[in-house]
């Protein structure tokens, strides 16, 4: 039996061809675990909390005037399909609290507001807030074992004047036939909503789940240049993978953004691909600790963690465009292999 397979002007050797796939499996193996450490190593970063008397429901409330802010850089959605998004480049990020309430405010540019989705091709403004108490979730939406919260905000729940369905639906038939998420109950095909924040939970990508309670509220206003929404929830809460602000456990949260005139929808977004936490070691949410000797110190610390905060988002978008990253290092892998073992 020949060693050899001819491909035209090609000859190959099974026994290189062979040692160069088993390396090529491992270098397969060690990309995806590098990957991983990356995103988990360098996405973690601080979140600061101020503590008010009154948490606010409303984005343009006096008491974000006091409260630090948080730039993020947002990335297009690269993990799972399908993959894009990417048109929202950062977000302010904002959160308070006090005995009995938590809220994070979001703001980010957006020149288009985009509320109506009653006809194709129609796309709803959007924005979320992943959360998870205790020890750091996969960044993909949690996993089996590591669930996630998440509180998603859509502006057409809010602001649209007009029935989801449009006149797409407008059949001589009952709804119940042409509007079949309506007629289930299902949670995104009401025709009309009086709460703006829903709850939902995750343990992966495609894992979306509405959850039986539903504590959060949210609200969104126009800015100048785009939107500002605030989400709120009470610290006790029910549900089975609530976030537990109660707890003496750290709290690691990210978000995510959705521009309809983008055509981003589902897993086509923009996020962020770095962790912040919370500390919540005394059981409770606790104001930023801000105090400093030197001025100038602040200054210069804040520019280093500015830098390094900056880099990491860089690296840690860079690590999770895998696909094309496995692909060429696995590849070059066996072609190296096979052109050394033909040696």
């Amino acid at each position: 039996m020949s060693d050899r397979t001819e491909i035209g002007p090609i000859s190959i050797e099974h026994d290189a061809a062979r040692g160069a796939t088993k390396l090529a499996a491992v270098v397969l193996c060690l990309v995806l675990v590098v990957q991983v450490a990356v995103v988990a190593v360098l996405t973690i970063g601080p979140q600061p909390m101020d503590s008010v008397e009154s948490v606010p429901a409303e984005p343009d409330a006096d008491a974000w005037g006091d409260a630090d802010t948080e730039t993020l850089s947002l990335d297009a959605q690269q993990m799972a399909t399908p993959y894009g998004g990417g048109s929202i480049d950062e977000v302010d990020v904002q959160a308070v609290t006090n005995d009995t309430h938590v809220a994070f405010r979001l703001e980010w540019e957006d020149p288009t507001e985009d509320t109506e989705i009653n006809e194709p091709n129609a796309y709803s403004d959007a924005a979320a807030v992943m959360l998870r108490s205790g020890s750091e979730p996969p960044i993909v939406m949690g996993a089996n074992g590591d669930p996630v919260n998440i509180w998603y905000w859509r502006s057409s729940w809010q602001f649209s004047d007009s029935d989801p369905g449009g006149d797409m639906y407008s059949y001589p038939h009952p709804d119940d036939r042409t509007k079949p998420g309506q007629a289930a109950g299902n949670p995104l095909s009401q025709a009309s909503y009086t709460r703006y924040g829903q709850n939902y939970y995750a343990t992966g990508y495609g894992s979306l789940t509405h959850a039986e309670t539903q504590p959060v509220s949210a609200n969104g206003e126009r800015t100048d240049d785009g939107w500002a929404v605030v989400f709120q929830r009470e610290h006790d809460a029910s549900g089975e993978y609530d976030a537990e602000f109660e707890d003496s456990e750290q709290m690691y949260l990210t978000y995510a953004v959705w521009n309809g005139s983008a055509d981003e929808a589902n897993g086509q977004k923009s996020l962020s691909y770095q962790y912040l936490t919370l500390d919540t070691d005394d059981g409770t949410l606790s104001a930023a600790d801000d105090e400093s000797d030197d001025g100038d110190t602040d200054a210069s610390d804040g520019g280093a963690v500015a830098s390094v905060t900056e880099t990491a988002g860089w690296l840690a978008s860079s690590a999770t465009n895998w696909p094309a990253v496995t692909l060429l290092a696995t590849v070059a892998a066996w072609l190296v292999s096979y052109w050394r073992l033909r040696q």
